[in-house]
Order: C-alpha cells, then structure tokens, then sequence
C-alpha cells in the first residue's frame, strides 16, 4: 500500500541508505534506488568492481542483471564514494572534497553536462560527510596516464574543456556567494596556508630524498621562498576552476563524447590560467610540452574567443599562463604529503613535480617572484 503524507499526497519512495562499503551493494540497494528515482526495477544481481586511481575518493563499476528491465535502465553505473581509507577519508572531510563535488554536479548542471559524465543519482550528508554519485558509464573511453604523459590531440581536447568550463561563468559574481566553493568570498579561509604548504614542501625532500632531481630541488626552494608573494599576487580574470585538471582525471573515447572530465573535488573560483598550465605541465612529457606549449595555449583561447571570452588579450593569457606554473610544483608535493602513500602515487607525484620543474625553468617564470 502506498503511505500518503500529511497533505494526502502519495509520499516519495525513500533514497537508498548511504554506503559505507561500495563493493558489497547488493541488489536490494539498487531496487531501492530505482523506485526512489523512479521507474522502478526488479535488480537481481550486482557486480562491483574497483576503478580507477583516486587518492580521496572510491570508484566502483557496478553491472546490473534485471529480471525485467522495460524501461532501458543502464546495465552498468560507475559509483564514487567517499574514500574507505580513514586518512584520506579524513583529508576529504577537512578539505570539503566531497561536499564540493556533489554541489559541482547540483549547482552547475549545464556546465557538466557539457564536458563530465552524465549524473545518474547523487545525495550527500552534511552531518556524516559521506557523499553517493552514481554516473554514466563512460566505457569504452581509456583513463588518460599521468605517468605515461598524453598525444597532442588528446591536450587538444583536454585545452577545448578547459575552455567550456571557464567561459562558462567567466568573471561572474554570482560565484563569489558559494561557501563551499574554494577561494570565495563566502568561503570559510583557508586552512591550508601559505604558511602551512611551506612547511610541506622539507617534508617531501626529507621522504624521497636523492629522486628529486639538484634542479628540481632548487626550484622548489625558489617557490616556497616566493610563496607569500605567489599566493596573493594573481590579478587577472576568475572563473570556475577544476583544480586538479589532469591526465588521470580524464576519460578519452567514449561513446557520445571525445573527453569527459571527473573528481570534481578540487573545484575552485581561480584563474583560467591555472587549469591549463596545471594540465600541460604535467600532462605532456618534457619534450612534447617544450615543442607544443605556445600552440596549446593558442588553441584554448582561440577557443575561449569562440565562446565569446573576447577581452582577454592572448600576451595576458600567457602571462597568467607563466605565473600559474607553479600550481602543479605546489600540487604534487604537497598532495604526496597529505595523501595516503603508495608506490603508484609516490612515481606520480614525483613525475609531476620534475615536468613542472622544466616547465618552470624553460618559462622563466621564477622572475615573476621577485618582489
């Protein structure tokens, strides 16, 4: 019998429960979330996979069999969950990963939808910090390799989402409002400082020692030294930012799109800038990156023009573009630090932190903190 509420209306099915183990949903999770979301369905069996290479966050590829599936309910969703590792887990909650990524999807539903998978179901509690979203499968798409490096066309397309994403709510005010958006206004401060991102970077040198390259070294030096200066020092436009814009985030050949973009987490109120040296600094090997960067850069904002960005000169890009290159140095030592550690991420980190180096060095973009 269907309960009616107060008004005598027939009252919602119930949202499926929150998940606290990922690989062991059953079909009884699933037909609670069908008849929620509506049409309803008979799941008879749940296959769970573990995917991708996520640090702060769990990926499970779930394939259904149903006893009865009229309505072409998808056969196989991709879930992500808050991380099952308790200091990672605990690094999302403090950062307020989870939280952002399902207000990305909420909040900026046209945007996503042009360049992330599509959303299929997504819920998250404030008081638990615990986060579902259940997306379309992007199979047959291929993660992109951060250590591997990408081709040209492949940063091509990464470059034409990078522009989708920025044009989208360029210079717009209305972002400044969003609390849980990084870098507002309305945000809360930081709680990772200057100061604090300083004092990471001795920590890296102590834990990988004689990997990190002479050269890369003294550059990380240079940047913790300007580092004051380089946090508070960006003048130009802002606009949604991914983040964390890089090869392992990024699917390549799916079905109904080239790219598709995910881990939303690191969303951010930034400069263009930021993105697309963040991704061609560690996305394209030393050489590759030496070779295509000007034409790369070119291609975004010959795309950025196309979606009516029109003043934002292309010297003022590269500008921006040469101060923003030390986003990826910042990110990988500092992230190896507060992650979880593992062989994988130890080779990412340390693979990203010398392209950025070079990147750095070959743009002479430590004039720019010189006070």
């Amino acid at each position: 019998m269907v309960k009616e509420n107060a008004a005598g209306k027939a009252a919602a099915p119930p949202r499926p429960p929150f998940v606290d183990a990922p690989l062991a949903l059953g079909p009884d999770w699933f037909n609670t979330l069908f008849a929620h979301r509506g049409p309803a369905a008979d799941v008879t069996a749940v296959e769970a996979r573990a995917i991708g290479t996520g640090q702060v966050g769990t990926n499970v590829r779930y394939s259904l069999g149903f006893r009865q599936n009229h309505a072409g309910l998808p056969q196989t969703l991709v879930g992500k969950f808050q991380s099952q590792d308790e200091k990672n887990r605990m690094a999302g909650k403090v950062l307020g990963l989870y939280e952002r990524e399902y207000r990305f999807y909420d909040t900026f539903a046209g945007s996503a939808a042009r360049i992330a998978p599509g959303l299929f179901y997504s819920d998250y509690d404030e008081a638990t910090d615990r986060v579902t979203l259940l997306m379309e499968d992007m199979a047959p798409a291929v993660q992109g390799d951060q250590l591997a490096g990408c081709t040209l066309a492949q940063a091509e397309l990464a470059m034409d989402a990078a522009a989708v994403l920025h044009a989208s709510h360029w210079n717009d005010p209305m972002l400044d409002t969003y609390p849980w958006l990084q870098f507002t206004s309305a945000a809360p401060p930081p709680m990772i400082t200057p100061d604090f991102m300083a004092a990471l970077w001795p920590q890296f040198k102590d834990r990988y020692g004689d990997r990190v390259s002479p050269r890369a070294a003294a550059i990380g030096d240079a940047f913790v030294a300007g580092l004051a200066l380089w946090a508070e020092g960006y003048r130009g436009p802002k606009c949604l930012s991914h983040g964390d814009f890089r090869l392992d985030n990024m699917l390549f050949g799916g079905r109904h799109r080239p790219l598709a973009v995910v881990d939303w987490q690191t969303l951010s109120l930034s400069g263009p800038a930021n993105d697309v040296a963040y991704f061609l600094g560690a996305g394209l090997v030393e050489a590759d990156r030496r070779r295509h960067e000007e034409q790369l850069v070119r291609h975004y904002h010959t795309r950025l023009r196309e979606a009516g960005i029109t003043d934002y000169p292309f010297d003022a890009l590269w500008r921006d573009y040469r101060w923003f290159s030390f986003s990826g140095l910042q990110m990988a030592f500092a992230a190896a630090i507060l992650v979880e550690q593992t062989a994988r991420g130890d080779a990412m980190f340390l693979t990203m932190l010398h392209r950025h180096a070079d990147q750095i060095e070959t743009l002479g973009a430590l004039s720019l903190l010189s006070p």
